[in-house]
């Protein structure tokens, strides 16, 4: 079973591997609960088979994940987030709740894509070798951090292909745009948003002080560019969540002298010490609570949401926008809002555990069966079955999990 952290602000710890951790698992939807009291709902009290109806909803759609990621790695030599990426970090997120991920198919996932980008590493240094840009490079660093996180002992480590990836994306940015989308496939592969938002994210892990030479920019980046879809916004505010927790963690470490092991040496009790906050910290608050102000306001009344205004609800862009206020407030799981997503997934998820969406990008491979179900949908369906396995199991952490 995954620990979860406590918190995800900075508590003057007296290591980096504590912010580490702290990136980690948020980065791949390791549910945290908040300082706040969590208090439980009449949903929870009145109907306790509901917890388990969610808990059989993510071990069903586990089965179909898993089994398609492998038979990808049999069929094809090329890495993509939709059958590397996304199903560890579902897996992974599964374990969390109690669902044991098979370190077989864990390690022939994490070998996959290591050789994938091994194979380029001459290339990745000087910003190039990366078809999907930083987007593929930051699904596969979150592949990697995801893997480590339930297979390391003690601190989770760099795995093989880390490094280079970094360098990829270090030498890649740009202040006007710091990290862009290469190719447009919605909705998956369409925003720069999550481009951006997966490069912070595996920066703050692994090299927080090159995230902080272009924090400025990225910050004016923020106020200047508008999300126009429930991709958008989703990373836009996990993004964020990753960049102001960085700039919080980075600001302490040159502020706070190193927190005493021995509490006699202390002079004072420790809650007694006042988190040191930088000057942004205010606007930063608002900024993100407005971000999940606006992400939940744009439920639509059955209780899910859709990739555009135009388009209808669907287990895409429900599970990933649950999964990012999830993730930025764990609390929210208590609220009627969130209730009614879980019940939209529920009742939206097939009887062999996917979820179907359909597709609206055009082919740009030869059409193969993968072992997912829904023939041409079957990349979306599985992305959206991922997004939805982690949203689920972030929803049933918090009451598997509550902090008193």
């Amino acid at each position: 079973m995954i620990e979860c952290i406590p918190d995800l602000s900075f508590r003057l710890p007296n290591s980096k591997a504590f912010f580490r951790n702290i990136v980690i698992k948020s980065l791949f939807l390791i549910s945290a609960a908040s300082l706040l009291l969590i208090r439980f709902t009449p949903f929870a009290i009145a109907n306790p088979r509901a917890i388990e109806q969610v808990r059989t909803a993510v071990e069903t759609a586990i089965q179909p994940i898993v089994k398609s990621a492998a038979s990808y790695v049999e069929q094809k030599t090329c890495f993509t987030c939709h059958h590397q990426a996304l199903p560890v970090m579902a897996a992974v997120r599964a374990e969390a709740i109690g669902l044991k991920v098979d370190r077989k198919w864990l390690e022939a996932q994490r070998k996959f894509t290591a050789d994938f980008f091994l194979q380029r590493k001459v290339e990745l240094v000087k910003g190039h070798g990366v078809p999907g840009g930083a987007f593929t490079a930051g699904y596969a660093i979150a592949q990697f951090v995801a893997t480590s996180q339930i297979t390391a002992v003690g601190e989770p480590k760099r795995l093989e292909g880390t490094d280079e990836l970094l360098d990829y994306l270090l030498k890649i940015y740009k202040p006007d745009r710091p990290w862009k989308i290469n190719t447009i496939r919605p909705p998956l592969e369409s925003s720069d948003f999550t481009a951006t938002g997966l490069a912070i994210a595996a920066l703050s892990t692994y090299a927080l002080e090159d995230l902080m030479k272009h924090a400025g920019e990225i910050r004016t980046w923020y106020a200047n560019t508008v999300a126009s879809s429930a991709e958008d916004r989703a990373f836009q505010l996990m993004g964020w969540y990753w960049l102001t927790n960085a700039h919080s963690y980075h600001h302490a470490l040159k502020t706070v002298t190193a927190w005493p092991t021995d509490r006699r040496k202390m002079g004072k009790k420790p809650d007694q010490f006042k988190e040191p906050k930088y000057p942004e910290v205010e606007v930063d608050t608002e900024r993100l609570q407005a971000m999940v102000d606006q992400l939940k306001q744009r439920q639509r009344e059955d209780g899910g949401w859709a990739q555009t205004d135009d388009m209808e609800s669907d287990a895409y862009a429900t599970g990933i926008t649950m999964a990012a206020l999830l993730m930025a407030q764990p609390e929210l799981a208590h609220e009627k809002w969130c209730f009614r997503g879980v019940k939209y997934l529920l009742e939206t998820q097939k009887t062999d555990g996917s979820w179907l969406v359909l597709t609206r990008s055009k082919p740009i491979q030869e059409y193969f069966e993968s072992d997912f179900p829904h023939g041409e949908d079957q990349f979306i369906s599985i992305s959206a079955s991922c997004w939805s396995v982690i949203a689920l199991s972030q929803y049933l952490d918090v009451y598997r999990n509550p902090r008193k």
